[in-house]
C-alpha cells in the first residue's frame, strides 16, 4: 500500500494505492490522523487505486469521522470500486461518509458556498 498526501484547493486529499487490510491499515489510520491533527475538517480519501479493503480500512475511517465530526467535519470517499461501494452500503456506512466520483466533485461540493 501507498499513501500520498496533498491539497486541491485547500482541501486535503489522502490518496491511496493498493489494498487496505489488517497489516497496512495502520499506516492508512496514521496518515488519516496526520492529515486532521493538522487542523483539517473536511478530509477526500481518494480510493481509485485501491483493489481491496477489510474491516481494518472501514474502521480506520470510521475512527477518522470520530474524530472530525465533532467540529463539523467530515471524510469523502472518491472512486470507491464495486466491492467497496457495496460494503458500505450493505453495513449503511455509506449514510455517513460523502460518496463522490472523482476528486474535484468533492472539492467542489465542500468549497461551494
Amino acid at each position: 500500500m501507498e499513501v500520498l498526501l496533498r491539497e486541491v484547493s485547500d482541501v486535503p486529499v489522502v490518496k491511496v494505492t493498493g489494498e487496505i487490510d489488517a497489516y497496512t491499515a495502520p499506516e492508512f489510520k496514521s496518515a488519516l490522523g496526520r492529515v486532521i491533527l493538522s487542523g483539517a475538517d473536511h478530509v477526500i480519501v481518494d480510493l481509485t487505486d485501491v483493489s481491496y479493503m477489510d474491516s481494518s480500512g472501514f474502521g480506520s475511517l470510521l475512527s477518522a469521522t470520530k474524530r472530525v465530526r465533532p467540529r463539523g467535519g467530515t471524510i469523502n470517499l472518491v472512486g470507491c470500486n464495486d466491492a467497496i461501494e457495496r460494503m458500505l452500503k450493505i453495513t449503511k456506512l455509506d449514510a455517513i461518509f460523502g460518496m463522490f466520483p472523482t476528486v474535484d466533485a468533492a472539492v467542489e461540493t465542500l468549497t461551494s458556498p
